[in-house]
C-alpha cells in the first residue's frame, strides 16, 4: 500500500502543479517521501496511507516523532543546495476504501519546522 500510495500521491500532485524533484530520499535521520516545487517554494511531502480510520487514519499517523525525522532530514537536504529557498512541509493523506476510489487530501503547510501544526 505504501509504494502505490506515493505513486498516487505523485500523480496528484503534479496534476496540481507541483514539479517532482526526488523520491524516498534517505538520509541517517530519517526520510522524505516526495521533494517538489510549487512555484518557488521547495516542498518536503510525507505521504500516509491508511485503509481503517480505526487508529485515527492517514493524516492522525503523522506523529511529532515523525514530524521531528522530517525536519531533520530536510535539513540535511538542504546542506546539498547552494542557495536555500522557502521551504514548507506539506502532507498528502490517502483513505483507502476497498469498494470505492481512494480519497486523497492535500494538506499544505502542515506544520512548521520547529514541529508544531
Amino acid at each position: 500500500m505504501g509504494h502505490r500510495g506515493e505513486r498516487l500521491a505523485e500523480s496528484f500532485l503534479i496534476q496540481r502543479g507541483y514539479r517532482i524533484e526526488a523520491r524516498n530520499v534517505r538520509f541517517p535521520v530519517g526520510e522524505l517521501d516526495l521533494v517538489a516545487r510549487c512555484g518557488e517554494t521547495l516542498c518536503f511531502i510525507e505521504v500516509r496511507s491508511a485503509s481503517s480510520v480505526q487508529w485515527g487514519g492517514a493524516l492522525e499517523s503523522v506523529t511529532w516523532k515523525k514530524r521531528r525525522r522530517m525536519i531533520r532530514a530536510a535539513s540535511w537536504y538542504l546542506r546539498r543546495l547552494k542557495t536555500l529557498p522557502l521551504i514548507r512541509f506539506d502532507v498528502v493523506a490517502i483513505q483507502w476504501d476497498p469498494s470505492s476510489r481512494p480519497s486523497i487530501e492535500l494538506i499544505q503547510d502542515a506544520f512548521r519546522s520547529d514541529g508544531t501544526l
